[in-house]
């Protein structure tokens, strides 16, 4: 007697669309040193060690992003999505400097290899890698009110790292021991911060759903799968409790069969005007590809 094959779910296109993002963006991050090979030029007239320093550098934020890009983990989607932002400023600036064709080659593909590392799809491929057994991960969109200080402290962070080095090359000792204090502090006190926009999904998992959210939940929001009635975009009139905390795109509408307890932070709290907690029938989040979650509950 023949044993009756039993098939798991077909994969839907855009899981093999995003695996192919994610081998686009390794290929581009592997020939970044052949693309980019002339931006040591920008410290061609400076003294020896300043060059040494600068190579050293460069090899570094390399090592960096291709290390990111292989190995997929939420840590290493926030370090991706900070190294990438260097390499395209320092190709785009090299591009400027010395405008030919290979440097805006070089700039075009920094610029590409940065819209890949903040796709949302690939984003996805990279918190699904630490998810535990059945669960499906989606990101969250950050809420509009962090991006500009999430910005602003990755920035400060990135050219305080990257000036300590150089500035104590050049000789430059009390300036570049305070860029050195200062890249310590904001890795200490900013570093967890801006990852906790890479720990923030909406979850699948046997028994339900988990809003994972440490940014605006007090704790995660663990649903059980029949005691969600619905699951859709939301309509430009729903009464739902918004928690999003103002985000872009249209988000999702969860209706529950009977309300649930959610716990909120400081900020979620004070954008709801509520207190610690409330009580709710209906919620909307923000996932970064909505479609793909409502194709995944469906199918």
């Amino acid at each position: 007697m023949r044993a009756k094959v039993v098939c798991g779910p077909k994969p839907y296109p855009y899981d093999v669309a995003n695996k192919s993002f994610i081998w686009l963006l390794r290929a581009m991050v592997g020939i970044l040193p052949f693309i980019g090979e002339g931006v040591g030029s920008l410290v061609a007239n400076r003294s020896t060690s300043v060059q040494v320093v600068a190579t050293v550098l460069a090899w570094a934020i390399w090592s960096i992003a291709i290390f990111s890009v292989f190995f997929l983990h939420p840590i290493t989607l926030t370090i991706s999505r900070i190294a990438t932002p260097v390499v395209a400023a320092s190709l785009i600036f090299f591009a400027f400097d010395s405008p030919q064709t290979q440097q805006i080659i070089s700039a075009a593909l920094g610029v590409a290899v940065l819209l890949l590392s903040f796709n949302a799809d690939i984003g996805n491929l990279f918190v699904q890698a630490s998810a535990y057994g059945d669960e499906k991960r989606f990101l969250l969109r950050p809420p509009v009110a962090l991006i500009a200080p999430v910005v602003l402290a990755t920035t400060v962070l990135i050219a305080t790292t990257l000036s300590a080095p150089l500035l104590l090359a050049t000789k430059n000792l009390w300036i570049g021991l305070a860029c050195a204090i200062a890249s310590v502090v904001g890795i200490w006190f900013f570093a967890r911060r801006i990852h906790q926009l890479s720990r923030r999904w909406f979850v699948f998992v046997p028994a339900g759903f988990v809003i994972h959210d440490e940014t605006l939940l007090g704790t995660n929001l663990m649903i059980r799968k029949h005691d969600v009635t619905s699951m859709q975009l939301a309509k430009s009139d729903t009464e739902a409790a918004d928690l999003t905390a103002l985000t872009w795109g249209v988000p999702l509408e969860l209706v529950f069969k009977q309300p649930q307890d959610i716990s909120l932070t400081s900020l979620s709290a004070k954008y709801l005007k509520a207190l610690s907690a409330i009580h709710a029938s209906s919620v909307l989040i923000a996932p970064s590809r909505p479609g793909a979650i409502l194709r995944t509950r469906n199918n």
